[in-house]
């Protein structure tokens, strides 16, 4: 009996023997791979291999927010300008077509019209009628001088001229207010002209047609300058002022830049889309860009020198944001965080990290594993 007690205790202490040395081997094994403490991860060289690890420096450099702000082109306003009959009639010649670049002053169109005879057949009628009244006033002028005529005839002349001088006038002005040359041509021929040197964007004139005098005959724009009208949301109006540059990118040309300098913020906000519009210039490189086109305008403000790393470098955990840093040789910390804005795929690091840091960029979500071994149910 007391040799069945004496078995029965050594095997007990055998086992509690086993399971201590299991584990201090199982302990030592958790501490090869994910360090003593709980922000410490430590692999052995050859477990290194088999993991997808890159290490960047982490190191000041120049850092600035990025604003994109979505809209479209338009020409700029004092660069483009409509060009009408002016007059009714019939269009008899035109000398330009759509996309042409014409001169300031280049003959357009020829129009044949009546309504232009008769005005200036007015004006020339009023015209007569004036030089006519104004040497009477001056014969009897000349007269009253010589007690030929009496005062009252030259207040008569004076009167009359002033009649006749205001529908000369009169005459004058409905050829002006049409934009007609004033002379002394009685013809219904009328030339149109262009106004300002450019391109014709339209062509709505066609030899033999009846126009009105409101009808556009065509559109001539000057476009080496456009402008991109856009929106600004309220958050982004803190880092934004008039005059830094810009970068236009259309949705017609993703690979091409225009340069551009924010000419103006306005003074209201929409309070449906919660925006402030803004305004663009930009040079219109090779004449690329068209009237109309979708795009965005990119804008580098806040320059400041900063730490920033790669945002897949970047765990998540709590509600809180980590990295790893490598302090020694295959150990890597569990730093935590603090980060600012996200640029082209790289995040800013407010804090948390200091230059010349190792930071794990790829594999950190491995180490992560690891690190968290308990968690996932791994022991």
């Amino acid at each position: 009996m007391k040799k069945q007690i004496i078995i029965l205790l050594s095997s007990i202490l055998l086992v509690f023997i086993s399971i201590y040395y299991w584990k201090i081997r199982e302990s030592n094994s958790v501490s090869e791979i994910a360090g003593e403490t709980k922000d410490v991860v430590k692999i052995l060289e050859g477990n290194r291999k088999n993991l997808p690890l890159e290490i960047e420096v982490a190191k000041t450099e120049s850092i600035e927010t990025k604003i994109e702000l979505i809209g479209e082109t338009e020409a700029v306003p004092d660069a483009i300008i409509d060009v009408p009959a002016r007059i009714s009639g019939r269009i008899t010649s035109v000398s330009f077509v759509e996309g042409d670049s014409v001169k300031k002053g280049q003959k357009l169109a020829t129009i044949d019209s009546p309504e232009l005879a008769k005005l200036r057949s007015a004006y020339l009628v009023a015209k007569s009628k004036y030089n006519a009244a104004e040497q009477n006033l001056n014969r009897i002028n000349s007269l009253v001088k010589m007690n030929l005529a009496a005062k009252q005839e030259l207040i008569d002349a004076e009167s009359n001229l002033k009649v006749i001088e205001s529908e000369k006038i009169s005459a004058e002005e409905n050829l002006r207010a049409n934009g007609l040359v004033i002379d002394n041509s009685a013809s219904g021929v009328y030339h149109v002209f262009s106004p300002r040197s450019g391109l014709a964007l339209s062509r709505n004139a066609i030899p033999g047609s009846i126009v009105l005098g409101n009808q556009i005959l065509t559109t001539i724009a000057e476009l080496s300058q456009l402008w991109f009208q856009a929106k600004i949301f309220e958050n982004d109006l803190k880092y934004l002022s008039e005059g830094i540059p810009g970068k236009i990118i259309l949705n017609a040309y993703p690979d091409s830049e225009f340069e551009g300098i924010l000419e103006h913020i306005g003074e209201k906000v929409d309070p449906e889309s919660r925006t402030v519009h803004a305004r663009l210039v930009f040079k219109n490189k090779n004449r690329k860009a068209k009237i109309g086109l979708f795009g965005k305008a990119v804008l580098s403000v806040n320059g400041r020198l900063g730490i920033h790393i790669l945002e897949e470098a970047i765990q998540s955990y709590q509600n809180k944001k980590f990295v790893f840093v490598e302090t020694k040789t295959n150990e890597f910390k569990w730093n935590e965080i603090s980060t600012g804005i996200t640029t082209d795929g790289k995040t800013e690091i407010i804090s948390g990290i200091n230059e010349g840091d190792r930071v794990v960029t790829k594999g950190a979500f491995e180490l992560k594993a690891i690190l968290f071994k308990s968690t996932f149910g791994g022991e």
